[in-house]
């Protein structure tokens, strides 16, 4: 069982490791970016490397409009929720 200095260490790491986190995702996201634009540039939908298939195409994503499911069925849509409990830590 963790004492208070433990629990404040863990939490500091916690804090560290999503910093780092964090600035890992920044990069990432940059260099998929110049990726992207190499593709759309060269107007490519597939490019191999030595090492690599990349592949970059358009896709699309549906989703419903709950304000007009609500207008059509009506109101109450709790008979279309599912409901998923999990649990969430936070440190503020």
């Amino acid at each position: 069982m963790l004492d208070k200095k433990e629990l404040e260490t863990k939490v500091a790491e916690i804090r560290s490791l999503k910093a780092l986190k964090e600035e890992t995702e920044n990069a990432i996201k940059a260099l998929e970016n110049e990726v992207i634009s190499y593709m759309r540039e060269n107007e490519l939908a597939e490019e191999f490397t030595e090492t690599s298939k990349i592949t970059y195409q358009m896709q699309e994503r549906r989703s419903l409009d709950k304000e007009k499911v609500k207008e059509a069925v009506g109101g109450d849509l709790s008979a279309f929720e599912k409901v998923t409990t999990y649990g969430v830590l936070r440190i503020k």
